[in-house]
Order: C-alpha cells, then structure tokens, then sequence
C-alpha cells in the first residue's frame, strides 16, 4: 500500500499532562544548577578571601615576631660592640699616657728622640690584653713601624687589602688625619695565623711623632653569640611550623636570599629541597617574592613536594626586609582549598536531584489536578463532534470552584444546547421528508392518472359498466 504523498505526517506530541510535569522538571533543574553555581562560585571565593586573610594575619604575626626578635638580637650585637668600643678607648689611655711620658723625656733631654721612640715602640709591642690582643704603630706613610707580627713588621702596608679587598691601613689613616681617633671595623687574622675574624680597632694619631697608634679586639664571640640567637629563632620558628597546619596540608615556610630553607612547616618541603626541583621551586618563590617590607604577592606553583603528584600551590610571599631579609612563604594546595567548595557542590547536587524528585512529584499531582478536567473537557468537545457527547462526563470538573469549572459547565450547557438543536434538526428533516414523500407520492398519482393509459382503461372502464347496466 503506497502512502498518500498529500496526507500530513504524524508528528510526536507530547499531552498537556505530559508537558506540565516535563516543564516543572525543566524549571526546577535549571534553577537548581544555577543557584548550585552561583553558591559553589560565592563559596570558592569565600573560602579563598578567608584562607588569604588568615594566611595575611599569620605572616604579620610572623614578621613582626621575626623582627622583634631580630632587633633584640641586633640590640645586643650594638650593646656589646659599643662595650667592646669603649674599652678599647679606655685601654688605650694609658698607652697615650706613656707615648707622652717617652716624649717629655726627649723632649727634657733625658732621652734622644730616637731613643724615646725606639722605647716606646718596644712597649708598645710587648702590650697584651684580653685574649692575646695588641697594639700596633704606624707611621702616616704606613710603615708598621710597631707591630708584634714578624709578618707585618718593616713592611709598608699602603697597599694591603684584608680579607674583603678593603684598603684598611689606608684608611686608618685617613680616619685618624680627618677625626684625630676614631673605630673600624674589618676582619683580620689572628697572631696564630688563623683564618680572619671580625674585628673592631680603636685609631688615635699620637701628633708629637705622627704616628698611628692602634688596637682592637676580636668580636667573633659576638657574632657567634648573634648566630646562636638567630638558630633559637629558628628553631622556635621550626617549632612554630611544625605545629601550625592550616587548608588541609598547607603550611608556613622561612626561606634567606640564597635559598636555603630557614624554617619549615613540611617535612616533605625541606627534602625537596635538597632536590633539583625542589630547588627549581624556590628559585621561582623567591623570584616573585616582593623586596619591600609590608608588600604581599600570590603566585601559583606546581610543588614537587606533594604528596599527590605535581598539585597547584597557591603561595604568598613578604619579606622581613632590613639586613635579615628572610622571606615568609605560606603554601596552600589548591585543591585542597577548592574541596569544601566541591564537597558543597556534591551536597547542593544531592539537594537539588532531592528538591527536583519532589517538585516533580508535586508537579505530577498538581498538573493531573490541573490537566484532568482539561482533558475531560477536550474529550467532551471531541464527543460533540463525532456525535457521541455525553453531559454527565463533565460532572466532575463542572463541581469545581476555579475557571476550569465555569468552562466545564459552559460547555456542558453549550454541548447540551447543541445536542438538543441537532435532535429538533434531525425532527425537521424527518418531517420535512414525509412531506417531500407525500408530494412525490401525489405526482406520481397525477402522473399515472392523466396518462393515455390510464385514460383508455379509465374509458374502457366506463364502458363495460354502462354495458352492464
């Protein structure tokens, strides 16, 4: 059986009572979805503003524990250099005191000035104070004149460079010719030969014969006393640290300048160091770390010392500044700090599949509450078309009290009106074809009886009877 190429092909429809809960789905889904986003997304942010605000707070604190113990620690440094300062002054009073009794001798006549001068510099060398500490005299076109190392002695020292390439006795001069005495501090070897040390020298030029007279006195013993100050800070740093967890497995690190790990929250951190990578990671925290005090700056890493693989860090960095200049790193996995956001997600999701179930189900029952007497009366106005309308199937919908109950009984009067009319045409018709039969009837009589037949039969009627008679 070949198709009819004009008929209309049959689409799929969907019923009233099928688009109304497919509708309602529709709805509740997508608002669902939408408010699940805009949560998650305000929540991420949150969360993420938080976790900056706090790590901002702990580095203050940090940075301001770190430099309060760090001027403590230089506080002591100065107090005891400026002790050192002043003993040397005080030292070499009575070292003055003696140049000026050799000078009055040469100058009453009881000694030659060679012979002054030659006594005191004897003297002068064979001063010892502290531990093993000495006086030295130079003249002012710096010729160690005086000086209890074989090694320096006799020589002239113009252009002799210490340990860090300074022209020291250069400038011993040049201070004692500009301030008549004054402090430098420089490092310098040992009589034993050992390697230099910091020192700090007391200069005075002694005017009667231009010579410089000095001392001065090792201070390695407090910069190692500095040294042991800064450990207990670290240590108390690393202690801090190891105690202070925040975001999961975030955690605080100290880095210096170099790139060593000053201090460390995380194990794992501290191993990774020792790595090329972890190396490489530092290098790039300390390249984007701000040089300024009071400055923080985020940057995203991808750490070699997760636990997980390669993670993204979100790392924020300050800086102590200031001769320390340690920088304070805080460390935090992102996705670590994106999983209460997930974890809300999940839940929303459940939420929202929990929410849509219901709502459908509400959605079913009302829209079968709603769609049920519409499809009563639809069927009803279908009924009236093919002639099979029956006024009790809109019984029910008609007892209702909203607009589908007015339509309902309008259109069971106006389907009742309408069968009724139809059956009073149907009466007319009927009425109307037995007279239209009558008629027919009556002319066919006419017809039959005014014939020639009729009439000769009619005649011959007449006839046979008048015969009879």
């Amino acid at each position: 059986m070949v198709a009819d190429p004009k008929s209309p092909r049959r689409r799929f429809r969907l019923t009233l009572s099928q688009r109304v809960p497919l509708t309602i789905a529709l709805v509740l889904s997508l608002s669902g979805l939408a408010y699940t986003a805009v949560a998650v997304n305000a929540v991420t942010r949150a969360l993420t503003a938080q976790s900056e605000q706090e790590v901002s707070n702990v580095h203050a604190a940090i940075d301001a524990l770190v430099q309060t113990e760090y001027n403590d620690i230089v506080a002591y440094r100065n107090d005891a250099l400026e002790k050192r300062k002043q003993s040397l002054r005080d030292i070499a009073a009575p070292i003055a005191a003696s140049l000026d009794e050799f000078a009055a001798a040469a100058e009453s006549g009881e000694l030659t000035t060679a012979q002054a001068q030659a006594r005191s510099l004897d003297m002068v060398k064979r001063v010892r104070f502290g531990n093993d500490d000495y006086f030295f005299v130079y003249d002012l076109d710096l010729n160690a004149i005086g000086h209890p190392d074989d090694r320096i002695q006799g020589r002239n020292l113009s252009d002799m460079q210490d340990a860090d390439g300074r022209y020291l006795v250069r400038e011993a001069r040049d201070l004692v010719l500009t301030q008549g005495s004054g402090y430098l501090e420089y490092r310098w070897e040992r009589l034993d030969g050992a390697l230099p040390s910091p020192k700090i020298g007391y200069m005075f030029l002694y005017e009667p014969w231009d010579w410089l007279v000095g001392t001065g006195v090792y201070v390695d013993d407090v910069d190692a006393e500095v040294q042991q100050r800064l450990t207990a800070i670290e240590s108390g740093l690393q202690q801090t640290f190891a105690d202070l967890t925040f975001a999961g497995d975030g955690f605080f690190l100290v880095l210096d300048r170099a790139g060593d790990v000053v201090a460390s929250g995380s194990p794992a951190v501290s191993a990774a160091a020792q790595t090329a990578a972890g190396q490489q990671a530092i290098a790039s925290i300390l390249a984007t770390a701000p040089t300024q005090t009071g400055v923080e700056l985020t940057t995203t890493i991808q750490a070699p010392w997760s636990p997980d693989g390669d993670d993204a860090w979100r790392v924020q960095t300050s800086t102590t500044g200031g001769d320390l200049d340690w920088v304070l790193v805080s460390a935090v996995n992102e996705r670590k700090l994106a999983a209460p956001a997930r974890a809300l997600a999940i839940g929303m999701a459940l939420t929202a599949v929990l929410v849509i179930l219901v709502g459908l189900t509400l959605g079913v029952l009302l829209s079968r509450r709603i769609t049920k007497p519409v499809d009563s009366i639809a069927r009803a106005a279908t009924s009236l078309a093919d002639g099979t309308f029956d006024p009790a199937a809109l019984d029910t919908a008609a007892q209702r009290k909203d607009e589908l109950g007015d339509l309902a009984r309008t259109v069971r009067t106006m389907g009742i009106e309408i069968v009724e009319r139809e059956r009073r045409l149907q009466e007319q018709v009927q009425q109307l074809s037995v007279q239209i039969d009558r008629a027919k009837v009556a002319a066919e009589v006419q017809e039959i009886t005014e014939s020639d037949y009729f009439q000769r039969l009619k005649s011959r009627s007449r006839e046979l009877r008048d015969r009879d008679d």
